[in-house]
């Protein structure tokens, strides 16, 4: 058997050849390293400086494969050929995959430093108001945050986390200018892109340090004109609400309220018999027998908005345009408020000549929001026993004028007006090949104008005699022009230099930036005249007026290199100069340097790419600054201005004086916080290009926070604030995608998972205590900070210990029924100063989305979910149950809570202590009321279907397509039932909304 083998193993190796080529690309010109294997032996080489390969020893029958970077794969059988000629062609997607980064534009295959981006296409599926909601959960790294349904605001917007006790929002660029996200329509955005790490950020060293987020918007992609229009309606109703007690409920639970705080009877308050037989007074008797459920008396069970969108596209070989308008209208859970925008954006680009190109771009926005004088939070705090309407339609008194309906009906309006305009002029000459040089101008301009009309009403006693509502005895009106002005003025050189193997890439410029505002109010009050909004109605007497006004600057230096050999070895770095106007002289300016540096390894000729079609190594190592520390001059000990009053000897009458004052005491010496970011992370793809992966770990320290620091109180000053803090960042982002097509099906699925901890380091011994969170030396940043309790006193029993001595409390009212809490210094009571301590992380951790769709044959799916794998939320009720007797009470807390005339084993079950007046121990601040706040939410689920082009072409229509959309359903939590776990108990509640939409294209 041996010898049989062997023999053949001659006779193999008799018949291989030796195997020689040439690789090029379409033009003919020779390709160098191209990677060239035998299929199934993984043996191979790479081309030489002239394109050319050999290969010893091949059978006939082998099958080459050949791969470069930028250029299609190509398998080549040889069938007994000794010499082949391989000519390449580009991957068109792949080279064409560029990517914005700070002024100018990089292949994505060449970046070193860690990105997100987003496509406009992704953004789109779903639809919100503003374009911050419509990213949370679609990018690793980027937490999102929303607090409220009202399709005016915004969200909060995190960047790996935080990194200073300031300021952490990130710089926000639109089209290279810096600007706000509130500002856009989601219809506009070309693509958005997020510089998470110093690598890509320390272009824009200054603002960078919380991160970047680059928005691209939408241009004219050749030279046909096109016109499209979307066009949507949409059902909004609450995600969930909160349910409070009817009339007989909270009445019970008064009467046992004020049992356990030693009343001598269950019904001192309300008798039995009352309550047994309340309904039917009630049915008897509505006005005297109120059963009111002002919350949803107060709100719409749904509501509704609408939103448009046209834009128009296309120009001549010289000049190309694209035009958009956007509206979005919607109306507000709670009557009378409303909001309604407009955008107008225009990008147009001029082909002046062969090397000289220019943009002009102008964008336009218009919102308008009015709202009552009403807040959700007024409507949860009304007990049920208070009528909102008599049986003849008037409004009631509530208590004792304390009408929230009647409040939000009669009060008037508080109207606000937002006038933005900015434009962009660009001017870019490329006099020589691989040489650009840009120069910009952008004006941005703001308005608003707000006006606050309370309006004095009336309410009726249940004797028919009206009274006033509480605080609007008088009708008043207060005025506000606010208005603001930037410009940007920038100056930068790109060069692109290619030398064989070696890709060179140089931008160095320079930026100036200038900001002013200004804020105007007037007011007058006791107006006669009740229903007309003007000043000049109002008494001369009783007017009033304010304005301040403010300004800053910056002015930088920056530079950047990017090199690549052969797309395998890649290095990066960038310097900015920066000088601030919110610094003195000599501490004005800071220099922000990185480097960073990539390795292709799957380009390397030993690579086995059977498995793994690409695979990059990325680190980078830099420092970013943070001039956004508050005030606009803290170097500068400022003066307040006042009024006084001096006596007057000889007018027996004192003289008003205008006074100032220094407050606050400033360190002249006051400069940048700096943050330092060290980062390593891998790009990998797969099972050919179908499996995508990215992950990143990165620790970042700032140093020179801004925090006020300890000076002594003879001083007459208030405590200033110094560069006197320092924290540390760890977290680690994950990014997994997989898209395929199996005959006319397409789909995708994607993933994304980040994580963070952000602790403090170095602060001059100093702490800051905010209610029940902590920043100190070693603690997370606004860590959770409190007592630790042991449960609720199940019974008089309990408030002695095993050794029958009596157990710490807060206070001398503590008693079976209340929350106990450790006594931590074993000094048998329980004081703040020695019994608090820190309690965990605040910030959310383990944050996660991800995404599902798939189309087929005109029929395209979506589904995108969004969450929060932990994190320690404080639960407190919205208004404090019973308070003053007057507030509602949440039904969860009458359902579940400690009873003196419920059994120990009933007792022993119970979420919730006693209900009791002594506030101090139920809610002081600890770890009773922490729970983990995680979350799931869907965000979006969307359905469409596209008309065949055959039915659509007889109508001159492109594109014709049909959708229904579901966004934000309700969260899976372990929320208490009827709160969401994104909504703050203040703001409007969130919102799902059911979409029905039209997109056509000509």
């Amino acid at each position: 058997m041996f010898l049989l083998m062997w023999a053949f193993s001659i006779c193999l190796f008799a018949q291989a050849v030796n195997v020689r080529g040439t690789v090029t690309d379409a033009k003919g010109e020779p390709l160098i390293g191209v990677s060239v294997r035998i299929q199934g032996r993984g043996a191979g080489t790479v081309t030489d400086s002239q394109g050319n390969f050999t290969l010893p020893n091949v059978s006939p029958d082998a099958v080459l494969e050949i791969s470069y970077v930028g250029m299609l794969s190509q398998t080549v059988a040889l069938d007994g050929k000794t010499t082949v000629n391989i000519v390449l062609q580009e991957d068109a997607e792949a080279l064409e995959e560029v990517v914005v980064i700070g002024y100018g534009t990089a292949r994505k295959i060449d970046l070193t430093g860690s990105t997100s981006s987003l496509g406009g296409d992704r953004l789109r599926l779903k639809s919100t108001p503003q374009l911050s909601s419509q990213m949370q959960g679609q990018m690793a790294g980027v937490q999102i945050t929303r607090s409220s349904g009202d399709p005016s605001a915004g969200a909060t917007i995190r960047v790996r986390g935080v990194t200073t006790m300031s300021t952490n929002d990130p710089l926000v660029i639109v089209d290279g200018i810096p600007g706000t996200l509130t500002d856009i329509a989601p219809e506009d955005v070309k693509d958005i892109q997020v510089l998470k790490d110093a690598a890509s950020a320390a272009i824009y060293g200054s603002r960078a340090a919380a991160g970047v987020i680059l928005v691209t918007t939408k241009r004219a992609q050749n030279n046909e004109f096109h016109l499209s229009y979307n066009g949507e309606y949409g059902m909004d109703a609450p995600t969930t609400k909160p349910k409070f007690t009817n009339a007989v409920q909270w009445m019970r639970g008064l009467n046992e309220l004020a049992f356990s705080d030693g009343a001598s009877s269950p019904s001192s308050l309300y008798s039995e018999d009352l309550i047994n037989n309340y309904t039917q007074l009630r049915d008897d008797d509505p006005d005297r027998y109120a059963d009111t459920d002002f919350m949803n008396l107060g709100l719409k069970s749904s509501t509704h908005h609408q939103r448009h969108s046209l834009s128009l596209s296309g120009g001549t070989a010289n000049l190309k345009t694209n035009f958009s308008f956007n509206y979005f209208d919607s109306e507000a859970l709670i009557n009378k408020k409303d909001y309604e925008r407009f955008n107008i954006r225009t990008n147009n680009d001029y082909t002046i000549n062969n090397w000289i190109s220019a943009n002009v771009d102008l964008n336009l926005l218009y919102s308008n929001a009015n709202e009552p004088h009403l807040s959700i939070g007024e409507l949860m705090e009304r007990a049920p026993i208070y009528n909102a309407y008599w049986s003849d339609g008037r409004f009631a008194d509530g208590k004792d004028g304390d009408n929230p309906i009647a409040q939000r009906e009669l009060s008037g309006l508080i109207k606000k007006q937002n006038y933005r305009i900015g434009g962009k002029l660009q001017l870019v000459l490329t006099p020589l090949k691989g040489l650009a040089l840009t120069a910009i101008i952008a004006p941005q301009y703001s308005f608003y104008k707000g006006k606050d009309h309370r309006k004095r009403y009336e309410v009726y006693r249940i004797t028919g005699d009206p009274i006033p509502g509480v605080g609007y005895s008088s009708t008043n009106l207060s005025e506000t022009r606010n208005d603001n002005h930037s410009l940007t003025k920038q100056f930068y050189v790109n060069y692109q230099l290619q030398l064989k193997r070696h890709s060179i890439g140089l931008m160095a410029g320079y930026e100036d930036y200038s900001y002013k505002w200004e804020e105007e109010g007037a007011s007058r009050t006791n107006y006669s005249l009740v229903n007309f909004p003007y000043l000049d109605l109002g008494p001369e007497d009783y007017q009033f007026n304010s304005g301040k006004a403010g300004h800053n600057a910056y002015r930088s230096f920056f530079g950047r290199i990017m090199y690549s050999w052969a797309d395998r070895y890649m290095l990066q770095a960038n310097i900015r100069s920066d000088g601030s106007s919110r610094f003195a002289q000599g501490y004005r300016w800071g220099t922000f340097p990185s480097f960073s540096a990539g390795w292709a390894i799957s380009e390397e000729p030993w690579f086995n790419k059977r498995v793994v079609d690409f695979l990059k190594l990325r680190g980078s190592i830099g420092q970013l600054g943070n001039e956004r520390i508050g005030s606009e001059f803290p170097y500068q000990a400022k003066l307040s201005f006042g009024t006084g009053f001096i006596p007057n000897a000889s007018t027996g009458i004192s003289d008003i004086v205008q006074t100032a004052y220094q407050m606050d005491y400033a360190f002249k010496d006051l400069t940048w916080e700096t943050t330092t970011t060290y980062g390593i992370g891998a790009d990998i793809t797969l099972l050919k290009n179908r499996l995508r992966a990215s992950v990143d770990y990165y620790y970042k320290k700032t140093t020179d926070m801004l925090m006020e620091v300890g000076f002594p109180s003879y001083f007459g000053y208030n405590a200033p604030q110094n560069n006197a803090a320092d924290m540390n960042t760890t977290g680690w982002d994950f990014e997994l995608s997989w898209n395929d097509q199996i005959k006319d099906f397409h789909y995708g699925v994607s993933f994304n998972l980040s994580d963070y901890r952000s602790r403090m380091g170095y602060m001059a011994d100093r702490q800051k205590i905010d209610d029940n969170r902590i920043t100190e030396e070693g603690s997370y940043y606004n860590e959770w900070y409190g007592y630790k309790n042991m449960g609720i006193i199940l019974n008089d029993v309990a408030m002695f210990d095993e050794n029958g001595d009596p157990i710490a409390v807060l206070t001398n009212n503590d008693k079976a029924g209340n929350i106990r809490y450790r006594d931590i210094d074993g000094d048998g009571k329980i004081t703040a100063s020695n019994d608090r301590v820190r309690l965990g992380n605040s910030l959310p951790e383990m944050q996660y989305g991800g995404s599902l769709w798939g189309e087929w044959k005109g029929v395209d799916f979506n589904l995108s979910f969004q969450g929060i794998g932990h994190q320690l939320a404080y639960w407190s009720w919205p208004g404090t149950p019973f308070n003053y007797q007057a507030y509602a009470c949440p039904v969860n807390l009458i359902e579940s809570h400690w009873s003196p005339t419920a059994t120990d084993e009933e007792n022993a079950k119970v979420k919730y202590p006693k209900l009791t007046t002594n506030n101090a121990n139920i809610y002081a601040k600890s770890d009773f009321y922490l729970f983990n706040g995680a979350y799931m939410r869907i965000k979006n689920i969307t359905l469409g279907y596209t008309l065949p082009s055959e039915i659509t072409k007889n109508l001159s229509v492109n594109k014709l397509r049909l959708y229904f959309s579901a966004n934000d359903l309700p969260a899976f939590s372990k929320y208490p039932e009827g709160y969401d776990p994104e909504w703050n108990h203040s703001g409007d509640l969130l919102l799902s909304s059911y979409i029905f939409g039209l997109n056509v294209s000509f």
